[in-house]
């Protein structure tokens, strides 16, 4: 951390994921930035969209700090740092190295340590902050918290952050879960979870991020525990509409791809909801175990706390069932990592993911282009 400590900068910029743990990650990053005397604003991106990333990064110099967000676009990362920005990204999404000495990369898959399974973002964020100020061990719960996107017991490095969290009786088991007994989240760590992934993504354009991180470091407030039930709760709805109208029409099945449209069904939300719900979905008899399940929706051209891009999206999201999972971890079929965002190049847009869950963005209009790509590129 001395090449933020020696810099003098006194601004930073914290752009971070719209669910638990990259909400978790932004509280946590935010906290290190400020001990370092830093004064911080955040950005809520579903995807790190090129146009945000050339307009904060052609801004006065100053850190930013990627949160749970960016270790799949390094080269853009680098290709627009004309201020010089000291970028800090803290993710677990597939990656490449960085020979950018202004980025630090601070990936664990780039130690050999996997980001599907041994470090979520939070984990990465909090062992940053409790580098920069050993006082925010305090805040290791967040990090049990985020980590609950990846599924079965800790393993790796998350294992070190239920060990910390222990230490200083921040959490304490219960069943297969924990609670939390931090000041002002005192709950299970699912349900914790389950209300900053509503307040981020459904509550994406009523300031649901912002609230949420707040939340993180200051608490579950009353009132905003009832805002986060009423987003479940309109979650919920849509997702009931949503799977009706798939067991009514079926999925569209193409050779090795399988897929739904969601259109304007989760209007009002970010499109983290539509991989939300096709990790659902995955697990549903009506899916084929063997092809890739892929979900769109449309998506509006407003980023909160930032402006417009230049016309609205698709956002597609995909997930691989269980049995095809199996196949891509041993390399008999491809990661949806590697396809998935080149289908999206291909059609103007851009993604990136882990192997088995990636996601994207295209222009409207380039539906039946991605699909067609991606279906051929799974073939090959």
């Amino acid at each position: 951390m001395s090449e933020i400590r020696e810099s003098k900068l006194k601004q930073a910029i914290i752009v971070h994921h719209d669910e638990a743990d990259g909400l978790t990650s932004a509280a946590l990053t935010k906290l290190a930035l400020e001990s370092l005397g830093l004064d911080t604003r955040l950005v809520c991106l579903d995807k790190l969209y090129p146009e945000v990333v050339t307009h904060i990064e052609s801004e006065e110099r100053k850190v930013i700090a990627c949160s749970d967000i960016g270790s799949g676009h390094i080269d853009w990362l680098s290709t627009n740092n004309r201020s010089r920005n000291i970028i800090v990204v803290l993710d677990h999404h597939d990656t490449v190295e960085s020979t950018d000495p202004s980025i630090m990369n601070l990936n664990p898959e780039l130690d050999g340590f996997s980001g599907e399974k041994e470090a979520s973002s939070s984990t990465v964020a909090y062992l940053f902050a409790r580098t920069v100020d050993d006082g925010l061990r305090r805040f290791g719960h967040l990090g049990l918290v985020g980590m609950m996107e990846i599924p079965g017991e800790a393993q790796g490095l998350n294992q070190l952050i239920v060990k910390d969290a222990e230490h200083e009786s921040l959490v304490r088991r219960s069943g297969r879960d924990f609670m939390i007994e931090a000041e002002g989240m005192r709950m299970a760590r699912a349900r914790a979870a389950t209300l900053l992934n509503v307040l981020g993504s459904v509550g994406y354009y009523r300031k649901g991020p912002e609230k949420a991180v707040n939340a993180c470091t200051n608490g579950f407030e009353t009132e905003l525990v009832r805002f986060a039930n009423e987003l479940e709760e309109e979650r919920k709805v849509a997702n009931r509409k949503m799977l009706n109208e798939i067991r009514t029409k079926g999925l569209v099945q193409l050779k090795t791809v399988q897929w739904f449209h969601a259109r304007d069904n989760y209007a009002g939300m970010s499109g983290k909801v539509v991989g939300s719900f096709c990790s659902y979905l995955r697990f549903q008899s009506l899916v084929n175990p063997m092809k890739y399940l892929v979900g769109m929706m449309n998506i509006p051209a407003e980023i909160p706390g930032w402006g417009k891009l230049p016309a609205p999206l698709v956002k597609v999201s995909g997930r691989a069932p269980n049995p095809l999972a199996g196949w891509i971890e041993k390399g008999k079929r491809p990661a949806l990592s590697k396809i998935l965002p080149e289908a999206c190049s291909r059609a103007g847009g851009f993604g990136d993911g882990h192997s088995v869950a990636a996601s994207g963005v295209f222009p409207l209009g380039g539906e039946e282009m991605v699909l067609r790509e991606m279906d051929a590129l799974a073939a090959a």
